[in-house]
């Protein structure tokens, strides 16, 4: 019984003497540091389709053959490289009847065959030239346009370097102003900023990009483009990032 009370009074005791210690929190500051700067795009990526249709599937297969043929030939004219230049995929779907076709509701009238086709533009100067001559080639739907910069991660570098910059900035007016000074950083969180952004202005002349979705049509119709008029306007291209610093905050 005697040991037993010993015991307690010992942990006791080193209970107390822990608690009694005093917490030592280190001074500190914490700051955001932002970042953006505007890049101008030196390429445009493009994913097309060609789509054709007829009652014969073979048929449908052949006119979207000679109508890709014509596009990579298009594409071709314009010194687009083999890398910078990809045939995605072939898609071949039937082309039903409707609720109103007197042949009645899912009938297969046709086939619709779809080739997408995925094309890196450099020339910038040659984009409405470009586009209107793919458009007359046969390419009927324009899925996706990608304004683009090759060197991005080079200014996702500099813009991270410049974020930090205004950290240690930041941190230092805060710092000076109450008469203290910053010491080094242990704490560092990056938040990357949304994906980088382009603003462009895209005239009329493409296809919906969306597809059918609904391949119940009382036709054999193919997309169509709303005009060979195009005209294609150029943005910038915004890298940002954010980061949060925690810096020790020391007497001068």
């Amino acid at each position: 019984m005697k040991k037993i009370c010993t015991l307690l009074l010992a942990v006791c005791a080193l209970s107390f003497s822990a608690f009694s210690q005093t917490v030592v929190i280190q001074p500190s500051v914490s700051v955001v540091g932002e970042a953006d700067i505007e890049v101008a795009p030196n390429q445009v990526s493009f994913t097309f389709e060609v789509v054709t249709t007829n009652a014969a599937i073979a048929e449908a297969k052949r006119l979207n053959d000679v109508a890709a043929a014509k596009t990579l030939a298009v594409t071709k004219s314009f010194e687009i490289s083999d890398d910078d230049l990809q045939t995605d995929r072939l898609t071949i779907v039937p082309r039903l009847a409707g609720d109103k076709d007197p042949r009645g509701r899912g009938t297969v009238i046709g086939y619709e065959v779809s080739k997408r086709i995925i094309v890196t533009l450099k020339q910038l100067d040659r984009i409405d030239e470009f586009l209107a001559k793919v458009i007359d080639a046969g390419v009927n739907r324009i899925v996706n346009i990608s304004i683009e910069n090759s060197d991005l991660e080079k200014y996702e570098q500099e813009v991270r370097l410049l974020a930090i910059d205004d950290a240690r900035a930041k941190a230092e007016s805060y710092a000076m102003r109450l008469g203290q000074k910053i010491g080094r950083a242990y704490v560092i969180r990056e938040e990357s900023a949304d994906t980088p952004g382009y603003t462009t202005g895209i005239g009329s002349g493409f296809g919906s990009g969306m597809g059918d979705g609904d391949f119940e049509r009382n036709d054999l119709s193919a997309p169509s483009v709303y005009s060979r008029t195009v005209t294609f306007a150029l943005g910038k291209i915004s890298v940002s990032d954010k980061i949060y610093v925690t810096f020790e905050l020391l007497s001068k």
